[in-house]
């Protein structure tokens, strides 16, 4: 059996051979399997100075000290330490502030998180961003009062691709006193970030989208601010005492190795998969009642989402067999939910529903893209004209 095209790195990359060459080392009897934290033999020291030459691959990707990167499972927790963590510590502190403002749009790491707050009698700011899927200064600017401590916006959206310009965004929320967070799970090593000469407070970074290994991530934390979070998980101090846990050598040094190579090859791999992406859309442009969701100027190269008008979106995947994309939906029960991220910018139930995210990245090959193409344009206008005669009966 044919296995699909893979179109989902926006969910996961795959792995590459030599972050996973790299990993091995750390898994063999010989190699450096030892818990870093054991400062009592040689065992121990290697396996630290592997975490720490990890680290300072992580930070010179992203353009800080590797003082500044604590390691954590991922963007997930990253996210939650971000906001509640300051949160926690601010009150411990006796800081009075409780408004947070983040976008309708963000990843449910994020949304979950200020729900959480929420509840604790914080209140919570969801600005609706501009149609293509952005926010700009003014925007947040309306928002923010004296009672903001912290303002959460990703990098670049999950979904839609579409940029943000998180240096702006953090000068103006800097300048109102309060941090600035950012999720760069989908940006990081494609999209500027420079933290060193920038005012965002925190960042989210993780590995599973730039073809390194789940389950590891990281926190930039800017070290000027002097930012005491407080800790979600205990035991043992790990990380500066904000992460308590064995980090896990294979994992980390996986991390740092994709993002060594990213660094190093970014450029050349970022140019590829634009020049992908503008075939795509070239490809699919034509076909009627098409919908390009998200910016066409501020965009990560490697996201495409796009809807379709007048096709049953519970045939849509289906019927597109033989690529493996998302939906941008959720399925719960028995029913196909629109996206949440879609309809904030203004798509119908119905639009929302008949959507594709069309992701893809390093090891994606300009063939794939036209088989998908080839798939998409003949299967969805079919779609549409057997959409029409049901209506019509």
């Amino acid at each position: 059996m044919n296995r699909p095209i893979y179109l989902d790195y926006a969910a996961a990359t795959p792995t590459d051979n030599r972050v996973i060459d790299a990993m091995v080392k750390c898994l063999t009897q010989n190699g450096t399997f030892a818990n870093p934290h054991a400062k009592d033999h040689v065992y121990g020291w290697e396996a630290a100075e592997a975490c720490e030459t990890a680290r300072a691959q992580v930070a010179s990707l992203v353009g800080c000290s590797p003082l500044e990167i604590t390691f954590t499972s991922g963007a997930t927790e990253s996210n939650n330490l971000a906001i509640m963590g300051l949160a926690f510590a601010l009150h411990k502190q006796g800081d009075k502030r409780r408004h947070i403002i983040t976008t309708k749009i963000e990843h449910k790491a994020v949304l979950e998180a200020c729900e959480v707050l929420q509840e604790r009698g914080y209140k919570v700011t969801y600005l609706t961003p501009h149609k293509y899927g952005t926010v700009d200064c003014e925007l947040l600017k309306s928002a923010l009062d004296d009672d903001t401590f912290l303002v959460s916006i990703a990098q670049a959206n999950s979904v839609l691709g579409s940029v943000n310009d998180i240096k702006a965004l953090a000068k103006v929320t800097r300048e109102a006193g309060a941090y600035f967070h950012t999720d760069t799970a989908q940006s990081a090593g494609y999209i500027e970030t420079d933290f060193d000469h920038s005012d965002v407070s925190m960042a989210t970074l993780t590995s599973e989208k730039v073809c390194g290994p789940k389950g590891v991530g990281a926190l930039y934390i800017k070290r000027s601010l002097g930012l005491k979070l407080t800790a979600l998980i205990y035991g043992g101090g790990q990380e500066k005492g904000l992460r308590g846990g064995t980090v896990p050598t294979h994992q980390v040094v996986g991390m740092g190795k994709a993002f060594e190579i990213l660094q190093k090859e970014g450029k050349s791999d970022k140019e590829r998969i634009e020049s992908l992406r503008n075939h795509l859309l070239r490809r699919l442009k034509d076909i009627p009642g098409i919908i390009i969701n998200g910016s066409m100027t501020h965009h990560v190269p490697g996201i495409v989402s796009v809807s379709f008008n007048n096709v049953d979106p519970r045939l849509l995947l289906p019927t597109l067999s033989g690529i493996a994309v998302s939906t941008g939906s959720a399925c719960a029960s028995a029913d196909l939910k629109p996206s949440y991220i879609l309809k904030a910018i203004g798509l119908t139930d119905d639009q929302a529903r008949a959507s594709l995210r069309i992701s893809f990245g390093r090891f994606t090959t300009l063939e794939e893209i036209d088989e998908a193409c080839d798939e998409i344009c003949l299967k969805v206008p079919k779609l549409m004209t057997q959409y029409q005669k049901e209506k019509n009966l």
